[in-house]
């Protein structure tokens, strides 16, 4: 990446939850990279510790339940306190319920909403007032291709992910005027614990075009959407799913 894509980083304050899983992790390398300090949040501490190690001093670990709302704000106001401000949030996290429609429990569907959207809905709005009192703020939510092109053995993640895309729409139209951005990235099949659960699960044997992804490709898309080369998009959900299944 250029020195100018690389300014758009440099200095930066990054909060990136769900640090702990492949896309996440991604993200926060790929941030650390470019000059942004990383706030690496998850519940797995031990993956955290070994991210941050793997980045470095530009990272640092704030283990979150993001299923309690105390737990998420009172982080964000931790990383406000500590670096004066929050310029950047990436959403990351995910839980893995798959499986037959008939066979998902109302708490399979619970669990997953309370993950992905309502995880979503409560670091956004702990993290939007340090953003409006800075002028600025940007922001990207990793949904998924689930949320426009649903699967049978993914519907309540396909579900929770076409929730956020509306989410980040709808926000991304009332803090605009604050000076800030929110986009979401719509990941297709990654390589990742995750896309092997879903192979044991059943996932359809026919992948992408451009065959399966990797965390990186995600990675670039997420920093894309918070620098300034993006600065007129804003409420958009980008496909990073390699053009979609191919032709039966």
């Amino acid at each position: 990446m250029t020195d100018g894509f690389t300014r758009d980083f440099d200095g930066r304050v990054a909060w990136v939850v769900g640090a702990s899983g492949a896309l996440g992790g991604a993200t926060a390398q790929a941030l650390a990279r470019q000059g942004a300090t990383v706030v690496l949040s998850g519940r797995n501490t031990d993956a955290l510790k070994a991210l941050a190690e793997e980045i470095g001093p530009q990272a640092e670990t704030l283990p979150i339940d993001i299923a309690d709302d105390s737990s998420v704000r009172a982080a964000a106001d931790l990383v406000a306190a500590k670096h004066g401000r929050i310029d950047f949030l990436v959403n990351s996290s995910s839980v893995s319920v798959f499986g037959d429609f008939l066979s998902l429990t109302d708490e399979d569907w619970l669990n997953v909403f309370n993950a992905k959207h309502l995880g979503y809905v409560r670091t956004l709005r702990a993290t939007i007032p340090h953003m409006i009192a800075a002028q600025f703020g940007r922001i990207v939510n990793v949904s998924g291709r689930g949320g426009q092109h649903p699967s049978r053995i993914h519907l309540p993640g396909g579900s929770a992910n076409a929730a956020v895309d509306l989410l980040t729409k709808g926000l991304s139209k009332i803090y605009a005027e604050h000076n800030i951005r929110i986009n979401a990235v719509s990941p297709g099949p990654i390589r990742s614990p995750r896309l092997a659960a879903m192979q044991g699960a059943g996932r359809p044997a026919k992948g992408p075009v451009l065959g399966d992804g990797q965390p990186d490709d995600v990675a670039d898309a997420v920093l894309y959407l918070l620098s300034e080369r993006s600065r007129f998009i804003t409420g958009a959900a980008l496909q990073v799913d390699g053009g979609g299944p191919g032709l039966g």
